[in-house]
């Protein structure tokens, strides 16, 4: 008698799951081991958004009312284009903190940091400890 293959399935073993599934198709159920960039995706994915949809651009900052950025973590890398026509310029990066509002050196634009996250530094490290 020729034995029978089964598959796990036919052992028990598989259960029915519901996996939610965001608008770029990456299982919602990753978001509990997800970290990072990946996390914060998966997060946008939940609300029914793309993360990356909308143009990182807005209204020249200004002393009264900076361009506000924001961030999941406690900083980020943000890159300053100038302000509109004669005070455009190449882009400048600098890390944005926090806390503490950052002048451009060249346009005179104020950015300030919104943590819309968990906050922390980016990684998930909390200091040098390799």
């Amino acid at each position: 008698m020729a034995a029978q293959g089964r598959g796990i399935a036919g052992l028990g073993f598989a259960s029915p799951s519901r996996v939610l599934r965001g608008a770029d198709d990456k299982d919602i159920d990753d978001l509990g081991i997800a970290t990072g960039l990946e996390r914060e995706e998966l997060e946008f994915a939940k609300a029914g958004k793309k993360r990356w949809d909308e143009p990182p651009v807005g209204p020249f900052g200004t002393a009264e009312k900076p361009a506000i950025i924001e961030s999941w973590y406690d900083e980020r890398i943000v890159g300053c284009p100038g302000g509109p026509g004669d005070d455009e310029h190449d882009v400048i990066w600098f890390k944005l903190k926090k806390n503490e509002r950052h002048e451009c050196s060249i346009c005179g634009q104020i950015f300030e940091l919104k943590c819309i996250g968990p906050g922390g530094p980016p990684g998930g490290h909390h200091g040098s400890h390799h």
